[in-house]
């Protein structure tokens, strides 16, 4: 399993519009072959920041999400109401 860890920071007073624009790739994302779960998450100690917290199968599942419609359109809604840029990582779910 993979699992994936996007921080994405709003700019003020645009978090709102963050999580209203999430929606539709969180709903789609879902229906995914290979995604296991998708949320997103608020952060407790900073309003503008949230989280996309991702599990899945493979990273071929990975891989084939980030190319689909939905995501690169979202990436495209959000990309004036960021701060910087999205603060990405990837894991493995195995122990070490």
């Amino acid at each position: 399993m993979i699992i994936v860890a996007a921080a994405i920071t709003g700019k003020p007073g645009k978090r709102d519009e963050l999580i209203s624009k999430s929606q539709d790739v969180i709903k789609s994302t879902r229906q995914e072959q290979g995604n296991i779960s998708y949320e997103l998450l608020a952060s407790t100690e900073d309003e503008n920041v949230l989280l996309m917290f991702e599990k899945w199968e493979s990273k071929e599942a990975l891989d084939t999400h980030m190319q689909t419609e939905h995501f690169k359109a979202f990436g495209a809604a959000i990309e004036d109401l960021v701060a910087k840029e999205l603060e990405i990582t990837i894991f493995s779910a195995e122990e070490v």
